[in-house]
């Protein structure tokens, strides 16, 4: 707020404006510096979250192939699949099941009747006659301004209590009432409250007795009503089982039968899945490490400093980004902790696995195919398709416990020679964004706890005591100069009298 002393240079004549701005630009070089290392201090700790960042994508895909389950993969194949097809659904224990299906399970399906309507153009029309009817021992009262869907909707209102519902299809003017519940074992009967349905029978409905057991409706010989779940009757490998569906699972293996007849199922391991999941992980790793180097090799550019509020009213948006571009290169250049969970990295892929029962021919990564690349290249890691494959499919145990080993051990360096690449590289990451966390916080947390959230705050502390300091100075030289001008005012009023009295 500007003060209320501050005088310009109307007796003086000086631009008393300029002169203080110039005054006070001086004075704010200790607060520009605190505001552009406030500035630099946020884009570093932005930086030090996205390497974190990439930290947890990598440890997402590490988790997978730290997990058995990653290697147990099977490729279900069926001989016909016209008859069988099948998929896995567990740990199969064989390698093939030979099917022969006897008969085909039936689902159970829900019990219905059709009615075909006399006399109503459609099921807006008004039926013309009141009469009441009975479904179970609920009454559906019917007036003569009802029409199809009134009534429909009345049926379906009560479908709780009665266990049926109704609908209409104009396409042949028919009611379907149907049961709500598939396969019951028991009957839902229409019957009448009165003579009859209504003078003309409008409706067309019938009394009789809706049962899913005996497939019948009394008194209407076009009714299809479907019938309770049959048990099919299946042999895998020469016994005889019983199954209520035509999809079942049995030994890990999920069947289902599509018709009558004898066929094989075969199991394996899925080598393509165990492959693509390896090699998955290998461009990931390549990918995340490489991002990580660029930004630890960045160049610094010691004249670009973060641009000033009055700095960027000068430039282009254009300009301000390529000039920040360059003040916020450099910012993690050289930094020791990710320079660490780089080197640490590339210790857990490199160093053996001792675990109890690792064998010693595949204990490393070169012995299934995946070698380092040269020194320049910073660990990234190459696959040969064809050795990789190969180990996969004569000593896929063996490549499963080489990344998925665990180690029950409380010394460190025992647990982490006994671990599986996997794991060693998954607890490592861990602890690499542990630290991580530690020093820029998450970008999820409204908590400032970490290193770099605390200095912020005592800069922001800083920069409040500077910026109230200035205020004072500001309204300390416009005191100054508003006195002077006060003074020569009063110096020139006299010099006037003066000059009147000697006049």
């Amino acid at each position: 707020m500007v003060s209320s002393i501050r005088m310009g240079g109307l007796v003086s004549g000086l631009d008393t404006e300029s002169i203080v701005k110039s005054l006070m630009n001086a004075r704010k070089a200790p607060l520009n510096k605190l505001l552009q290392k406030k500035q630099s201090e946020e884009w570093r700790r932005d930086q030090y979250r996205e390497m974190n960042a990439l930290l947890l994508d990598l440890r997402k895909t590490t988790s997978d192939i730290k997990l058995q389950g990653t290697y147990l993969k099977k490729a279900v194949t069926s001989d016909n699949g016209a008859i069988v097809s099948a998929i896995q659904k567990g740990t199969p224990s064989l390698s093939t099941y030979s099917v022969e299906v006897t008969s085909l399970s039936q689902v159970a399906k829900a019990a219905s009747v059709k009615f075909t309507t006399a006399g109503l153009a459609d099921s807006s029309t008004a039926i013309g006659e009141a009469f009441d009817f009975k479904i179970g021992t609920t009454t559906i009262n019917v007036t003569a301004t009802d029409t199809i869907s009134s009534v429909l909707t009345k049926v379906n209102d009560v479908s709780s209590t009665t266990g049926v519902t109704a609908s209409y299809l104009q396409d042949d003017k028919s009611i379907t009432i149907t049961t709500t519940t598939s396969g019951a074992s028991t009957a839902v009967s229409i019957g009448l409250v009165g003579a009859d349905f209504g003078a003309s029978n409008k409706l067309n409905l019938s009394v009789g007795t809706i049962d899913s057991t005996s497939e019948t409706f009394t008194t209407d010989s076009g009714s299809q009503l479907s019938k309770d779940a049959t048990a099919g009757t299946v042999k895998i490998n020469g016994i005889s089982y019983n199954v209520s569906s035509p999809t079942f699972t049995f030994d890990g293996v999920e069947f289902n039968m599509k018709a009558v007849g004898t066929t094989t199922v075969n199991v394996k391991a899925d080598e393509d899945a165990v492959f693509n999941s390896i090699k998955g992980f290998v461009d990931k790793y390549n990918e995340i490490i490489d991002k990580i180097n660029v930004k630890v090799s960045e160049s610094k550019y010691l004249d670009y400093k973060p641009l000033l509020d009055e700095e960027k009213e000068s430039l282009s948006e254009k300009q301000i980004e390529q000039w920040e571009t360059k003040a916020k290169s450099g910012l993690l250049r050289q930094d020791t902790m990710l320079n660490s969970a780089l080197s640490q990295m590339r210790q857990a892929l490199s160093t053996k696995v001792t675990a109890a029962g690792v064998d010693s021919n595949f204990d490393t990564l070169s012995e299934i195919g995946i070698t380092t690349g040269t020194y320049s290249e910073k660990g990234k890691l190459y696959i040969s398709d064809s050795k990789l494959r190969e180990a996969i499919s004569q000593n896929g145990s063996k490549v499963m416990d080489l990344f998925t080993k665990s180690s029950s051990s409380t010394d460190a360096t025992t647990k982490f020679n006994e671990s599986g690449l996997a794991q060693r590289l998954y607890d490592q990451l861990n602890t690499s964004m542990s630290k991580l966390t530690e020093k820029a916080g998450s970008s999820v947390s409204l908590s400032e706890s970490s290193t770099i959230g605390k200095d912020l705050k005592r800069i922001g502390i800083d920069i409040n005591k500077w910026e109230t300091r200035l205020k004072n100075i500001e309204d300390r030289y416009w005191k100054q100069f508003s006195a002077m001008e006060t003074a020569m005012s009063k110096a020139n009023s006299q010099s006037s009298w003066l000059a009147q009295q000697s006049g």
